[in-house]
């Protein structure tokens, strides 16, 4: 839901020009090409306009060469207000890369920049930026004095959509950290500045009925749910329909009335149907009807949609296993093509070698006039079997450069997908966590979001490469360790972060689980291991020699080495120690001044 709450803000067209964006694919100098000709005011407008078009496409090297070309038309007009804009669209292109770390560096930039001009409203604009960055960090300390901030500044000039944005952003927040009485008291500001207009700011509505039911007030929420529902029917608006036939049998379920919440779970099953996420949505609604059968004790139903939301996991499994059966069918159909090339250039070889034995021979023997003719027509007709064989072996060539840069878009377009679908998962257990009151089953939803955030990195990192199997180590180690750091509520200032890793790219099937493995150590470190260090330090080293060293050490108290070595363990060293199996490492572990973990790898 908070996607829909974002598209409203971003629809003001604060920074953006409003024209509507071209669908056309065009590579970022190509298209520089096309526009020198205008003045360099209308080419920044342009370009913004291209670099948003390439940012939906996902095409962030086009991106990021449409802002640097920003930059330098802002900086030579000496324009503020240009600079400002550019700046913020680095954070956004930040922010799409999950780079949150570098987004704030930029957004902040951006406010510098309309602050000096006094643009009110793009000031306001990157606070609620910067305020959610931080939020999605899990930083609500931070973000909260952005949202204040911003809140000023959108009374100062009395804009409507501001003021409920802002008391939306801090209902959210304090929902999350389940302050349930000043969430809702920020919810029922916007609602008063929404006056009526129900139908145009429904969400506001729709959120007091979820933080209505965070809080326990089910009576309450159940009404919000209702009268969200009849305004939806009214506007015909079956998205928000669904998301209400979602949630709303949490509440019911919550109130003994369990058929009623059947039946908004199987209204809900019906909506998903059409959804582009079905599989995805159908697990949480097989899971709520599974809930509901248990507390009808109604067994035999419990397992049969058990049983479904097996099946749909199974599906969303299925699929991405069906897309990796395609990569590998055209990796065999390149590989079939490139062996054609070879044929057909041995044939080529032979007939050059024939052209010119029959060549010489007819300068031996060009004294007798009929052989020599008959030579003559023969050279002929080589020369045109040799034409049609070079224009045969030029179509292939050019069929197969151009399967190619297909398989090579393909295969960038697969990872940002999976790392989109680990997006959306990890947003999943992140709104779960909000909703879960039992510390233990929270604390392993955001645990369970953490490694799905590695893994989702590994494939960012995939499709803005230029190679799409390898992994740069280094990039990757360096930007999951600082955003682990972030996420603990760290300071880089504060924390002596000490990462030196070689130049080192691996194959996708061993940086996964090792993504995974540092993961759990760094998380484990940051956990447990600075509760009481005043200068807490985290060194991580990976050499470049084979086999390659991976040592990671903190200067906590240390391991408990008689619970480590202890067959059973929580699921975290069961991880640490089944993927270093797969992967061939030798694991080891000791206390030297803190936990040091050694993984020798002959990969």
């Amino acid at each position: 839901m908070r996607s829909i709450l974002l598209t409203l803000i971003l629809n003001l067209g604060l920074f953006l020009p409003t024209q509507a964006q071209t669908s056309k694919i065009q590579p970022f100098n190509a298209y520089l090409e096309s526009i020198e000709n205008l003045p360099e005011k209308a080419k920044f407008d342009s370009i913004s306009r291209y670099e948003a078009n390439m940012s939906n496409h996902a095409r962030y090297i086009d991106s990021k060469q449409a802002i640097d070309e920003l930059l330098k038309i802002a900086t030579h007009l000496k324009d503020t207000i240009l600079l400002g804009r550019t700046y913020f669209s680095y954070g956004l292109l930040a922010r799409d890369k999950s780079n949150l770390p570098e987004a704030l560096l930029h957004y902040e930039k951006a406010l510098h920049f309309f602050t000096v001009t006094k643009e009110v409203k793009r000031q306001a604009k990157i606070l609620d930026f910067i305020g959610f960055s931080y939020i999605s960090l899990n930083d609500f300390a931070s973000a909260e004095p952005y949202f204040k901030k911003g809140m000023v500044l959108a009374n100062s000039i009395q804009d409507k959509d501001l003021i409920i944005q802002f008391n939306m952003e801090l209902a959210t927040m304090e929902d999350m950290r389940k302050n349930y009485a000043k969430a809702l008291t920020y919810n029922s500001k916007a609602m008063k500045y929404a006056g009526n207009q129900k139908e145009e700011y429904l969400m506001i509505w729709f959120n007091r009925g979820i933080i209505y039911k965070n809080a326990g007030m089910y009576k309450e929420s159940e009404a919000m749910y209702k009268e969200c529902l009849a305004i939806a029917n009214r506007k015909n608006d079956n998205y928000i329909k669904g998301y209400i036939y979602m949630n709303y049998p949490n509440t019911l379920i919550a109130l003994n009335r369990l058929d009623e919440a059947e039946k908004y779970a199987k209204m809900a099953l019906q909506w998903c149907e059409i959804q582009p996420e079905k599989y995805r949505y159908e697990q949480e609604i097989y899971g709520t009807l599974t809930k509901i059968s248990e507390r009808k004790e109604d067994f035999k139903s419990a397992f049969q949609y058990q049983k479904k939301w097996i099946a749909s996991n199974d599906t969303v499994n299925r699929t991405d296993k069906n897309k990796q059966l395609a990569e590998a069918e055209t990796r065999f159909k390149t590989q079939e093509k490139e062996q054609e090339i070879i044929r057909l250039d041995e044939e080529n070889t032979s007939k050059s070698r024939q052209f010119w034995w029959l060549f010489c021979g007819a300068g031996a023997l060009l004294i007798m006039f009929t052989v020599a003719l008959w030579q003559y027509r023969r050279i002929r007709q080589v020369n045109k079997e040799l034409e049609s064989t070079n224009a045969l072996i030029w179509s292939r060539n050019k069929q197969i450069s151009e399967q190619s840069d297909q398989l090579k878009n393909l295969m960038k377009e697969l990872h940002h997908r999976v790392k989109n679908n680990l997006a959306i998962i990890s947003s999943l257990l992140r709104l779960q966590s909000t909703r879960l009151e039992d510390e233990g089953a929270v604390k392993a939803v955001k645990e369970g979001q953490q490694r799905v955030e590695a893994m989702s990195l590994i494939h960012q990192k995939l499709y803005e490469s230029e190679n799409i199997t390898k992994v740069n180590m280094k990039e990757y180690i360096s930007d999951l360790a600082q955003g682990l750091l972030y996420a603990y509520g760290y300071k880089i200032e504060d924390f002596d972060l000490r990462v030196d890793i070689a130049e080192i790219e691996l194959d996708v099937e061993v940086a996964v689980p090792l993504g995974l493995i540092l993961n759990e150590i760094i998380t484990n470190s940051f956990k447990h291991a600075f509760a009481h260090i005043d200068n807490p330090q985290l060194s991580i080293i990976l050499n470049e020699n084979k086999p390659f060293h991976l040592e990671i050490k903190d200067n906590g108290p240390g391991i408990d080495m008689n619970k480590w070595q202890q067959p059973t363990g929580s699921f975290g060293k069961r991880l640490i120690v089944i993927l270093s199996e797969q992967i061939g490492a030798i694991l080891k572990v000791n206390n030297e001044n803190g936990t040091r973990f050694d993984l020798v790898m002959t990969v």
